[in-house]
């Protein structure tokens, strides 16, 4: 009697990648938050109006990365997710990681995002922490409230795909 060879299951690379960064994603999300105070004046009363809004040194932010096909690169298909992180005001750093999906295309994969908002709060530029990946470039095209780093961001980022169109919605 024959019997047959069972194939062992094999882990696809790109699973264990997943994992390692939602285990290191959930790792940095576990360090102790600031509190958010209220800062009271001193001095005379300073009357406010409904868009001032203030910002702590650090505050946690989320966001939607939205993808999509370039003239240069009309292949790419569109893809959405969640994200959140850090945004340092003092230094500009703002740290974006995956969450969950909303709309996956077959072989893609979250990435994150590290860069810095410039100090006139209409550029952000950075670097695309994941394997064949490079730089990224985004411009402010509208605020959601009045705090540096909200609002609607267009560019592009690069990686072994190629140019690939982006939106960023920060929250």
């Amino acid at each position: 009697m024959l019997t047959k060879k069972r194939k062992k299951a094999t882990v696809q690379l790109t699973t264990l990648l997943d994992l390692l960064f939602i285990m290191v994603f959930i790792s940095l999300m576990q360090t102790k938050d600031v509190p958010i105070r209220e800062v009271k004046a001193e001095s005379q009363p300073v009357a406010k109006t409904e868009t001032q809004v203030e910002e702590p040194k650090e505050m946690f932010v989320t966001a939607i990365f939205h993808f999509f096909a370039t003239a240069s690169n009309p292949s790419i298909p569109t893809g959405t997710y969640a994200m959140q992180g850090k945004f340092n005001r003092d230094s500009g750093l703002l740290q974006l990681g995956g969450v969950s999906w909303i709309n996956r295309p077959t072989g893609y994969d979250m990435i994150p995002l590290n860069g810095i908002i410039s100090e006139s709060g209409r550029s952000f530029t950075g670097r695309v922490d994941f394997p064949g990946c490079e730089q990224f470039t985004l411009r402010r095209t509208s605020r959601i409230d009045n705090t540096h780093v909200s609002g609607k961001w267009e560019g592009s980022y690069r990686c072994s795909q190629g140019e690939t169109g982006l939106t960023l919605t920060i929250q």
